[in-house]
């Protein structure tokens, strides 16, 4: 469809007097005339009249309206839809609502649309709704911010109004198609900056609440020991196999030597009185270092030496008597 600027009449143009051809047929040259773009037709104005030619038909110069016109229009004969807006105000001093009202229109008689002027049906219509008070008074009772609460009020009174109150105007055929309500620009703008404030919260939240999460689950892995830290990086893909049996070897020698330096700066004897299984121990650090356990296994069924004579601290009978650390020093 052609973007023209004008609807229904897309264009109007006087005409001079017709020459005279050997000075008894009038003619006027064809060329004196607007184009007639694919849609339109052309409605010349008579004394007293107005005479449409059909879409597609070709003008001699010689026809008696085209002689006898003072004036041609080029009015635009098929479908269109027209888009008008209308501030209304708003509970807030300096801002409106926009109404934006779409309706399909068609030209039903050209010649009756030339007759009355219609040069722009958008300001027709746009002044029919104007004349409805009540759709002017609808955004008074409500903030800027209330837009889309405001928009169901306003698109049933104008479903209404146009219902009960049709626009009439002459050889154009209107219908509704669509209405909706809009917000200022500058209000959209500050929605978009708050909500974009709110959505950098949200994600700033979302992402404190995985990383600490992220960072206890590190932490236990660490709390488990060497061997999980070891295990952990090689999952993420920062230690290499070899290197981390290197670095599990060595945990395990460390804490092998650690200990012996602990059993060897303890007193003579001390193990003897400490509840563990020294042989046990010493087999698990020995098969820590070497990789082998070089004790053979007493078998299960043989019964632990039984402890020695001595006298008990308990109701004065005999039996073994436990020796503190400070015994050791006899």
């Amino acid at each position: 469809m052609p973007a023209y600027s004008e609807y229904p009449i897309v264009e109007e143009r006087a005409l001079r007097p017709p020459r005279r051809r050997l000075g008894l047929f009038p003619r006027r040259d064809p060329g004196e005339l607007p184009e007639t773009p694919v849609g339109t037709v052309l409605v010349f104005a008579l004394n007293g009249g107005y005479k449409a030619y059909t879409e597609g038909q070709h003008l001699r110069g010689s026809e008696d309206a085209v002689v006898e016109a003072r004036s041609v229009s080029v009015v635009y004969m098929r479908n269109r839809q027209v888009t008008l807006g209308i501030e209304i105000p708003s509970q807030d001093m300096g801002y409106q609502f926009l109404l934006k009202a779409v309706f399909r229109c068609r030209v039903t008689d050209a010649e009756a649309v030339v007759s009355a002027g219609i040069e722009n049906a958008a300001d027709v219509l746009t002044n029919h709704l104007r004349d409805d008070a009540q759709l002017m008074r609808l955004g008074t009772t409500r903030p800027i911010e209330e837009v889309h609460l405001l928009s169901v009020e306003v698109t049933n009174r104008v479903r209404a109004y146009l219902e009960f109150y049709p626009p009439r105007i002459d050889g154009l055929e209107v219908a509704l198609v669509n209405v909706d309500l809009l917000a200022p620009n500058d209000m959209l703008a500050h929605g978009r900056r708050v909500k974009g404030l709110q959505w950098d919260g949200e994600r700033r939240d979302l992402e404190s609440a995985i990383e600490n999460r992220d960072v206890a689950r590190i932490e236990e892995i660490f709390k488990r020991g060497p061997e999980a830290t070891v295990a952990f990086g090689v999952s993420r893909e920062q230690l290499l196999m070899t290197d981390a049996v290197g670095l599990t070897r060595e945990a395990q020698e460390n804490r092998m030597k650690a200990l012996s330096d602990l059993m060897n700066n303890m007193p003579d004897g001390a193990l003897d009185f400490l509840p563990i299984d020294t042989q046990r121990l010493i087999e698990r650090m020995v098969t820590s270092v070497t990789g082998d356990n070089l004790f053979a296994e007493a078998p299960k069924a043989v019964e632990p030496p039984a402890l020695g004579g001595g006298r008990s601290f308990q109701n004065g009978h005999d039996g073994p008597r436990r020796i503190g650390l400070e015994d050791l020093d006899d």
